[in-house]
């Protein structure tokens, strides 16, 4: 914020800028000032003055009071923003993924299709040994006869891990929309 747009709020706050007013406000640092400003504002929330609101808010940015609960208010925002930025990049991060996931299921899918009922047979075989026993007994008991048959779902729950592509290659992966613009 600068001095500029603090006074615009001040001056809409209805508080007179007379000269001796103005002239503490330019030899107090910008920083200070505008941490006094957050804190009175908020001071001012906590106390719901509506009666003589601006010479309140005039007298009390002064205060040290003012001061502290500015630094206060500024952390909570600063803290708030990185909260936020925080969320933003872990739904990118989420929607990325996503937006892997679904290409990879797409590939798997297409070879599953592409491949004919003996190689996929061949194709079970060769990942069962790595699974657990229940796994294998349940798999060779309800899909190895009819590998053909089984919905898209089902195959990519059961075969996923057999399935190639198992990532994707830098070119594959999606770009980011900043970048890609």
């Amino acid at each position: 914020m600068t001095r500029q747009e603090l006074y615009k709020a001040m001056e809409h706050e209805k508080i007179i800028l007379y000269d001796e007013f103005l002239a503490h406000l330019e030899r107090t640092p910008l920083t200070e000032l505008v941490t006094r400003w957050a804190g009175v504002l908020e001071l001012a929330k906590e106390h719901q003055t509506r009666k003589n609101r601006a010479d309140w808010l005039a007298m009390f940015l002064w205060n040290s009071s003012a001061l502290t609960v500015g630094k206060d208010e500024l952390a909570r925002r600063e803290l708030e923003r990185k909260r936020e930025a925080e969320r933003q990049a872990e739904a990118e991060r989420k929607r990325k993924e996503e937006e892997i996931h679904r290409i990879l299921t797409e590939k798997k899918l297409s070879f599953w299709r592409l491949c004919s009922e003996t190689d996929r047979k061949q194709r079970v075989e060769i990942f069962l040994p790595r699974c657990d026993e229940f796994y294998r007994k349940y798999v060779r008991a309800h899909y190895l006869a009819d590998l053909g048959g089984m919905p898209d779902r089902m195959v990519l729950l059961w075969f996923w891990n057999a399935l190639p592509p198992f990532s994707l290659s830098e070119k594959e992966l999606p770009e980011h929309p900043v970048l890609a613009a």
